[in-house]
């Protein structure tokens, strides 16, 4: 008879095998934690196991070492700039990518159905999304195969529980909008991105933060949406400018897009920058350094928020949320008021 302590005799492989109808090979692969067995073979075999009184913890699945990344799209610098974050964190962490650029058809930030069918059948150490979310099914799913997950930027509110790592929206806009009152200017206006995406909402506050903390009104006529486009930006300014007696002295734009298109509308109505309207942008694009006058604007650390959320992801201690510094870079649009 067995001893109580003793762990039960491991069955021979040909047995497991037969019973969970897979081969001798496949057992001892799951048996040894190899990442290349799906999780339900390894289900299979820890079920058999458990039958013939063998505890399912002796059986020490382990996952891979490929993390997947879903993008938006690989078109644009944005994107191609948190994946090269990704890259680095990966080589220094020994670890394989497998990106994915996800067709939001549905314009939902939601990745589709489908995917989760690729990520359980390569056995997954973890996924990270970029500015795509999650279904509740999906991430039920998720948590169910033991696969972690970490959304990157989101562009909608993200679900309770799911860890995410974005830049310091707030604090950049307050610090941008804080540059143009230590120059002089009272008369702020600020062209918004999207309606409800929480980074256009966070820089919204940043300036109204930094507005209320001088003791500066604001009017409701100065705050304008341009929904991160450079075209919205050009009409939202035009109207802006047209129903204003007189024009704002500086503008805040909570994108470097958008700053084209602000340029643009002042343009037009012969206001010069920054002569006579001082202009701040944010992300710190190409566009920033290459208009004229070059762009002010806070730089968002793209390639510092795929790597952190990298690591994150693989330390498996990922807060439910982290926020990555921006930085204000003084260029030639802002002068004294």
């Amino acid at each position: 008879m067995t001893a109580p302590d003793t762990p039960h005799p491991l069955p021979k492989l040909a047995v497991i095998a037969r019973e969970a109808g897979v081969s001798i090979a496949t057992v001892s692969k799951a048996l040894n934690g190899r990442s290349d067995v799906s999780q339900q073979t390894r289900r299979l075999v820890a079920e058999v196991l458990e039958r013939r009184g063998y505890p399912r913890e002796r059986v020490r699945p382990t996952r891979g070492s490929m993390v997947d990344v879903m993008l938006p799209g690989l078109d644009s610098p944005y994107a191609l700039a948190i994946l090269g974050g990704v890259e680095d964190a990966a080589w220094r962490l020994g670890v394989d990518l497998i990106v994915s650029a996800v067709v939001d058809r549905t314009k939902n930030g939601q990745p589709p159905p489908a995917w989760l069918d690729r990520i359980g059948a390569r056995d997954s150490a973890g996924v990270l999304l970029v500015r795509t979310s999650p279904t509740a099914t999906q991430r039920a799913w998720l948590t169910d195969h033991g696969i972690p997950a970490v959304i990157v930027d989101p562009r909608r509110k993200p679900p309770s529980g799911v860890s995410v790592v974005a830049s310091a929206n707030l604090d950049g806009a307050r610090e941008a909008t804080e540059h143009l009152i230590g120059l002089g200017h009272e008369r702020i206006a600020i062209v918004a991105g999207r309606p409800g995406v929480p980074c256009a909402i966070e820089r919204v506050a940043g300036y109204r933060q930094a507005m209320a903390a001088a003791g500066l009104p604001i009017d409701p006529r100065w705050e304008v949406c341009g929904y991160f486009q450079r075209e919205n930006a050009l009409t939202a300014t035009r109207e802006l400018l047209g129903a204003l007696p007189e024009p704002p002295t500086a503008i805040f734009t909570c994108s470097d897009a958008m700053g084209v298109g602000v340029y643009e509308a002042l343009n037009e109505h012969g206001l010069r920058v920054p002569d006579d309207v001082s202009v701040v942008g944010f992300d710190d694009s190409w566009a920033a350094a290459h208009v004229k006058p070059a762009l002010t604007t806070i730089r968002q650390p793209w390639p510092d928020l795929g790597s952190f959320a990298l690591s994150w992801l693989l330390s498996g201690k990922a807060p439910e949320r982290m926020e990555v510094p921006t930085t204000l870079v003084l260029r030639s649009s802002t002068a004294a008021a």
